[in-house]
């Protein structure tokens, strides 16, 4: 039988990871983002979206914004 305590300790520990997850796609596309040769206000745009919506932002960049070809 599955106690509440054992319950709450998953719970926590699935925070703890998604959290690092999320972390790590923070860093890694807001490095991706600043080595780019996108121009600055585009840059700029980027970075609002990605703090905004982190995990969407983030998402996002790297499915569509990554690919933009620089003006």
């Amino acid at each position: 039988m599955i106690t509440l305590a054992t319950l709450l300790f998953i719970g926590g520990l699935f925070r703890v990871i998604f959290g690092i997850i999320w972390f790590i796609l923070l860093v890694v596309t807001l490095m991706d983002l600043f080595k780019s040769s996108l121009p600055i206000n585009t840059k700029l745009l980027w970075l609002i979206v990605i703090l905004l919506a982190p995990v969407l932002g983030c998402l996002v960049y790297f499915f569509w914004g990554k690919y933009q070809r620089p003006l």
